[in-house]
């Protein structure tokens, strides 16, 4: 019996390939544009930049902007300036500098000795035990995120941001950035286009628990990642969401960019349905 992979199975990623073939003409108008421009070309050439700036990154602003030359060169250079000044291309590998928030002392114990990243620690200050946690159950595959939203204090991150502490940016951006390096180490490894899966809990939110501050400042956050990090969230699927926090979402939409609301699934209330009889049948 031949030797197969669990991602073999069932993969409805698409094909790098597929997409190359098929964007080819926008690809090459896109990576002219670059190079036409004078910071894009100095950017481009620096150090291995033409290596990290190849025709699947570029891809994924082709994509996100639906093949439109213009608004995918911008995207683009926007984040080889904003990559420049952030110095992340200096940053080496930092794919598994992830750590799991909130299980201090109880991570296993490879974990103790590994750097956190920037912005972190403060992070994991303001969540209580096991409020994220990432998973990457097939390494052929993407991340998936889990997120019980109400074991974040989102008033103590919110005050961090008005006190322009920063450690909250930070870990936004790198781990964010963590996640697009394993995304992309998978993508070009595998061929097939891979993205993050973000779910979050919401058993345990209540009104109380919700900072408004933090939500709007987030939604900023949520932005500068689908403009820097195109092609890099697959979905994000709510559960055991309250009614009320619900119908705040219809409401509270339109405060996040296009690309990313249309990614949001609400999924059945599981705690609801258990209660039925039926609730659970597929």
């Amino acid at each position: 019996m031949d030797h197969w992979e669990p991602s073999d199975v069932v993969d409805e990623r698409p094909l790098i390939s597929d997409l190359l073939a098929e964007h080819f003409r926008t690809i090459e108008a896109v990576r002219d544009e670059i190079l036409a421009d004078e910071v894009g070309r100095f950017l481009h050439s620096k150090g291995s930049n033409a290596k990290r700036y190849d025709e699947i990154w570029i891809l994924r602003f082709v994509l996100s902007h639906k093949g439109n030359v213009k608004s995918a060169t911008r995207a683009a250079l926007d984040t080889m300036k904003f990559r420049e000044k952030k110095k992340l291309n200096e940053l080496g590998d930092i794919r598994y500098r992830m750590v799991n928030v909130g299980i201090d002392p109880a991570y296993p114990e490879e974990w103790k000795d590994k750097e956190w990243l920037p912005g972190q620690e403060f992070f994991a200050s303001c969540c209580e035990p096991n409020a994220l946690i990432m998973y990457q159950p097939d390494m052929s595959r993407g991340v998936i995120e889990l997120i019980d939203v109400g074991k974040v204090d989102s008033h103590a991150i919110a005050k961090g941001m008005c006190d322009a502490v920063g450690d909250w940016s930070n870990f936004n951006l790198y781990s964010n950035e963590s996640n697009f390096q394993v995304l992309d180490h998978v993508t070009r490894t595998t061929g097939r286009l891979t993205k993050l899966c973000r779910i979050f809990d919401m058993r345990n939110v209540g009104w109380n628990t919700v900072s408004f501050d933090y939500v709007r400042q987030d939604s900023t956050a949520c932005k500068v990642v689908e403009d820097f990090y195109p092609q890099h969230l697959g979905m994000a699927c709510i559960v055991n969401c309250p009614d009320w926090l619900a119908r705040m979402w219809n409401m509270g939409k339109r405060m996040l960019p296009k690309r990313v609301a249309e990614k949001v699934a609400f999924l059945p209330n599981m705690l609801k349905a258990g209660k039925t009889k039926d609730g659970l049948k597929p």
